[in-house]
């Protein structure tokens, strides 16, 4: 079933037994069930909390008649912490309180950076990581790693070498369906390090024929803490990173161009390491049943929150919050159709293109098995404002979706086999969306394809060539969607 859609970045393509509906479906990280219609009221982490409390009250109530010198004292205390949690979520409801254990979040870190790279972007360095790992497989599937020596150190190519069966001659079909910074060390020091987590879906082809694959690595960069990070279109792992030139390199690795060899991250993110945690042979699995995970569970929010809509506010003369509503409301009811009609292509200006592909490949999916996912009755119930950040290039605002369908998979014949037809289902997400600090508010842009002069318009594509063009140029795209287990 089709609709937890998903980031960036987020998990779609690995975790394929849990998507359904453009958003992914069930419970990313795949729940417990073992199949059978899920429950169409909110699901995942109730019962378990439920009894637990079942339990507590009846022990409580034994202390206290029992035991009434130990009892009442523990009853005060339970009541006390009950009247402040209580409390707490009000607050929280009213978006003033800052969420626990933020700051220690390693993406939040990664922010800190600002102080030393004004330039520094989340967005642009994740764009970066997604581009690279691409070009990285896909240079392995052509014996051509070497030409990435400017960002790929001797090890971290050889892992890659590694990976690939004899008679290995492409790797093609590359979709990133989970991206997540797991730590980040030297903020402190000259020299940052970032270690990522990647779980992808690829296929290698060889004199035996095609293989699909599900992939999880994990991948170690650095580089200097205090150089400027450069724009998002030259964050794409096809330069050289000292002197800007095309990407083409000697035998020895050194730029073709320049003369010089990089061996550290002294102009650019630079991977040192490259661990891979898992490799299966594993074709999408489209029609098990799996209960959502953690849509009663509160919404999670920005720290101080309340200050950083005050400043979109201000930076726009008065945001209009009902009209960027309106624009997800938009956005979610298109994508929805489009998924159900399997048509993607009509909503390529509403992602980017991160998430158009991922999305595109589940697409894929579902007509080789000769499956239709759909979401009948699709609504959209509630839009909680979860995080609002600016950098140098992008604003981003992240929203808490609310929502409720009739999700269901039909196999050829019209037959029922995952969902239900009748079961109102309900699921809430994360959704990031962007739109470029640069584009919004002029009345004219460049096509990056072609370098026409475009009026801003509501297609975002080009009318010359048909490029897509820059991501959020014109109004907000949907960049990344989280499922409830794994936002923080």
């Amino acid at each position: 079933m089709m609709r937890r859609w998903w980031w960036v970045p987020v998990s779609l393509l690995v975790a394929a037994d849990v998507w359904a509906r453009v958003g992914g479906g069930e419970s990313y990280s795949g729940g417990s069930s073992s199949g059978g219609s899920s429950s169409g009221g909110s699901s995942g982490d109730g019962g378990g909390g439920l009894e637990l409390v079942y339990y507590l009250v009846r022990f409580l109530f034994w202390l206290t008649i029992n035991h009434p010198l130990i009892g009442i004292p523990v009853d005060i205390v339970v009541i006390v912490i009950g009247v402040r949690w209580f409390r707490s979520r009000g607050n929280m409801k009213g978006l003033s309180v800052s969420s626990v254990g933020q700051a220690a979040a390693p993406a939040v870190r990664l922010e800190t950076l600002r102080r030393f790279d004004p330039n520094f972007s989340e967005i642009t360095f994740s764009d970066f990581c997604y581009s690279l790992y691409a070009r990285a497989h896909d240079a392995r599937g052509r014996g051509k790693l070497d030409q990435y020596a400017p960002y790929l150190s001797a090890s971290a190519r050889e892992t890659l070498r590694r990976v690939g069966p004899q008679g290995l001659r492409e790797v093609r079909g590359v979709v990133i369906g989970s991206f997540r910074i797991l730590s980040v060390g030297g903020l402190d020091t000259d020299t940052l390090n970032v270690t990522i987590a990647v779980e992808s879906n690829y296929t290698e082809v060889t004199d035996a024929g095609p293989q699909s694959w599900y992939v999880d690595e994990r991948w170690v960069l650095e580089r200097r803490r205090d150089i400027l990070s450069p724009p998002p279109e030259k964050a794409k792992a096809d330069h050289c990173p000292r002197c800007g030139a095309a990407l083409s390199t000697r035998t020895d690795g050194s730029c073709d161009y320049c003369g010089v060899k990089i061996e550290n991250g002294s102009f650019q993110w630079y991977v040192r390491a490259i661990t891979q945690v898992k490799r299966e042979t594993r074709g999408p699995l489209l029609t098990s049943n799996v209960p959502e995970q953690g849509t009663s569970r509160p919404t999670v929010w920005q720290p101080h929150i309340l200050e950083h809509r005050r400043a979109l506010e201000a930076a726009h003369g008065g945001f209009d919050w009902d009209a960027f509503r309106r624009r997800v409301q938009q956005v979610a009811v298109e994508l929805q159709d489009a998924w159900t009609a399997r048509d993607w292509e009509r909503v390529r200006p509403l992602e980017t293109d991160g998430l158009f592909q991922m999305h595109r490949y589940w697409i894929d999916a579902y007509r080789k098995q000769k499956l239709t996912n759909i979401v009948a009755d699709f609504r959209v119930t509630e839009i909680e404002i979860a995080k609002v950040t600016t950098d140098a290039f992008y604003e981003a605002i992240t929203v808490r979706i609310h929502a409720q369908g009739r999700d269901h998979t039909l196999d050829e014949s019209g037959k029922v086999v995952a969902g239900s037809k009748t079961q109102l289902r309900t699921w809430t997400e994360y959704w990031t969306f962007i739109r470029s600090r640069a584009g919004h508010g002029e009345t004219k842009v460049s096509c990056p394809n072609c370098g026409a002069k475009l009026a801003a318009g509501a297609t975002g594509v080009c009318e010359f060539c048909g490029g897509k063009l820059t991501r959020g140029s014109f109004d907000w795209v949907l960049s990344r969607i989280e499922q409830d287990e794994s936002y923080s």
